[in-house]
């Protein structure tokens, strides 16, 4: 119980961000009877790239975005929007959406191609939906937004670009300060090093450098294929260091973290981008 609480705390500003009511209280009693190990990336961190994303957009964009959010019956904010994919994926209406999280590619593999993404759909393919689907309601399909600011999020996380053979990390096995995990939960709770306070995380990431990654074009900047062999490149190498039960501390992830709060950095600038192109139909 003391951890799913601690775990309550951490998500404060997720659950201020629901619209008051009947919602906020069975988002508490579901917490409250999940372990504290459900709690992942998929709410700190996701918050804090839409946030980021949403002070670098435009004043017209910005408007067009808290539209949709009014639009939508579950938050009141973008940034706790952007977790609502992560709460609907085992529902029924919504399992077929769990595959869009992620894309998996081949051992070996040195980039991420069209073919990788299977007939259900993959993270990259996902994103390109969405915007598509933006620029068709961009004044009701609240939910094109949420999932278009959380799979940006999603695709600039290395093991959500992975191998099939090992669910993307979860089959693996380490001990992060003494405690058990695996690779997928590392990187998505340990690594980020985030306190859960919105405030705090997103003045934390914005002091982080966007790395633009060999100076890409701008016809290369909007390709989600792009942004996820970006990721891959991170994969293979988290790979070549890790052994099964290996043991790590703070101190040996200082790079690693920095790595990837500024990776969450560039997700964010490359969210304010495809928002802008969808909302307002821009190039």
């Amino acid at each position: 119980m003391k951890n799913r609480l601690i775990a309550i705390h951490r998500h404060s500003d997720l659950i201020s961000g629901l619209k008051s009511g009947p919602l906020m209280l069975v988002a508490l009693v579901v917490m409250l009877m999940l372990p504290a190990s459900t709690f992942a990336f998929s709410y700190p961190a996701h918050a804090v790239i839409c946030e980021l994303a949403y002070k670098k957009l435009s004043k017209e964009a910005q408007a067009a975005v808290d539209l949709l959010v009014s639009e939508a019956p579950v938050a009141d904010s973008f940034a706790s929007l952007c977790g609502w994919p992560d709460r609907v994926r085992k529902q029924d209406e919504y399992k077929h959406t769990s595959v869009w999280h992620y894309v998996n590619v081949r051992r070996g593999a040195d980039k991420v191609v069209a073919a990788d993404c299977p007939a259900s759909g993959c993270v990259t393919q996902a994103i390109s939906n969405m915007q598509a689907r933006l620029r068709n309601a961009p004044e009701s399909d609240w939910q094109a937004l949420a999932f278009l600011g959380h799979f940006v999020a999603d695709v600039h996380q290395p093991m959500h670009v992975s191998y099939a053979d090992d669910r993307g990390g979860n089959r693996t096995r380490l001990y992060f300060d003494g405690d058990r995990t695996n690779l997928h939960a590392f990187w998505d709770r340990e690594v980020p090093g985030l306190s859960g306070t919105l405030l705090n995380d997103s003045a934390l990431i914005e002091r982080f450098s966007v790395d633009r990654e060999d100076r890409l074009s701008h016809s290369e900047e909007s390709d989600p294929l792009v942004w996820a062999t970006g990721s891959l490149r991170k994969t293979q190498a988290i790979y070549r260091d890790y052994h099964r039960g290996m043991r790590l501390s703070m101190a040996d992830i200082t790079d690693d973290q920095r790595w990837l709060r500024s990776r969450m950095a560039l997700a964010s600038d490359r969210l304010a981008g495809a928002l802008e192109r969808s909302l307002l139909n821009k190039e």
